[in-house]
């Protein structure tokens, strides 16, 4: 499995066409962007603990294979799934942070990351998304993603969206 090669948005050497590019830059929330289109819902794949991955337990400061809160959803515009998101952070962070998110259910992360003043986005990262790590219907299609690293006190909570194959099929808003 290759895992990802993490890299500031502005230093690709070969990034992917330009309207995928704009999303995968989007310094604002998903959600809204996504909002603007139609119809949005999250769908809720799976909350629980799990072992950190490599690359995740270098972003947080913790060994690979620490337990983390991790939070799979897929985004859905106008009915069609388009991203795959992953967010994850120490478990002690979830009861500790003003967010809320153990609440969140079938709601919107980026709601609560982007209405929160408290909460700092670090700078957005980008990487082809290995195959194995996405849920079945998508495996297979070298999808690309981006990261963030959001804080506030109490908080480090690391964001991935991974764009799914067709998107963003002449969705500009």
């Amino acid at each position: 499995m290759t895992l990802p090669d993490w890299q500031p948005a502005d230093t690709l050497s070969q990034p992917p066409e330009a309207a995928l590019y704009d999303w995968l830059c989007e310094p604002g929330s998903l959600t809204s962007r996504l909002q603007a289109l139609g119809s949005f819902r999250v769908e809720l794949l799976r909350e629980s603990a799990l072992p950190a991955r490599a690359d995740e337990a270098a972003a947080l400061g913790v060994a690979p294979g620490s337990p983390l809160w991790t939070r799979e959803v897929l985004l859905h515009s106008n009915g069609t799934p388009c991203i795959f998101a992953r967010s994850v952070m120490r478990p002690e962070q979830l009861t500790n942070s003003p967010l809320r998110l153990a609440e969140l259910g079938s709601r919107s992360l980026g709601e609560r990351l982007f209405g929160s003043p408290d909460v700092q986005r670090g700078p957005i990262q980008i990487s082809r998304w290995p195959d194995e790590w996405l849920p079945d219907p998508w495996r297979g299609s070298a999808c690309w993603a981006r990261r963030s690293l959001f804080s506030a006190t109490h908080l480090q909570l690391l964001v991935c969206e991974v764009f799914l194959p067709g998107w963003p099929a002449g969705q500009t808003a």
